[in-house]
């Protein structure tokens, strides 16, 4: 219907894609489509899980989602990645599936190619922005670590995340957000949760 409708000739970046078949799959790359993929949000509303692998081996960019709080409670894009590796692997019953250097990349510069903004994100060099996080390894549930990396996607957790750096700047260190008041937020979201519960059926 996409393809009927000219949507795909605007190379859009497609979410989910649970349900697509090998002839979708060829009209995608053909049409220079990326995709989003948010394996907990289709886990838990029970959709489905894309096939990823069909997906890279027809040359498609594929970043990692997490969609909304309504469908994904948590948005940890490190549990997000951890789990988009279980899935492939337990679905193909293979455990060479999407490796924690995969996972990194998928987080990364593959994600800055399915948004299209490669030239600008995605890996620190100089003529982009320096977008990063650090990540402490330094928790028991962590260690021991043998491989940082796979420590990264299969130990850590988003709280293990001390700083966050957006375009040079500093957004985030050591459990404080610096760009916003985060009790104000918090107050904010309460009473918008209240009104929610309170609106009739």
């Amino acid at each position: 219907m996409l393809e009927r409708l000219g949507v795909l000739h605007a190379r859009p970046m497609l979410i989910h894609c649970v349900d697509v078949d090998s002839e979708d799959i060829r009209l995608m790359a053909e049409r220079g489509c990326t995709v989003a993929h948010c394996p907990i949000a289709n886990a838990k509303l029970g959709h489905g899980i894309a096939p990823y692998g069909a997906l890279r081996a027809a040359g498609i960019p594929v970043g990692l989602g997490t969609d909304g709080v309504g469908s994904n409670n948590r948005l940890d894009l490190l549990e997000e990645a951890r789990v988009a590796s279980l899935l492939q692997r337990a679905v193909q019953r293979a455990t060479e599936l999407l490796p924690a250097d995969e996972l990194l990349r998928l987080c990364t510069v593959e994600g800055a190619r399915a948004l299209g903004l490669e030239d600008r994100i995605g890996t620190l060099e100089p003529g982009k922005q320096a977008d990063l996080c650090a990540v402490s390894l330094a928790a028991t549930h962590v260690r021991p670590v043998h491989d940082p990396v796979a420590a990264l996607f299969h130990s850590a957790r988003g709280t293990d995340v001390v700083m966050t750096v957006v375009a040079g700047r500093e957004v985030y260190r050591d459990g404080v957000v610096r760009t916003l008041d985060a009790a104000t937020l918090a107050r904010g979201v309460e009473e918008s949760a209240e009104r929610l519960r309170g609106a009739p059926a």
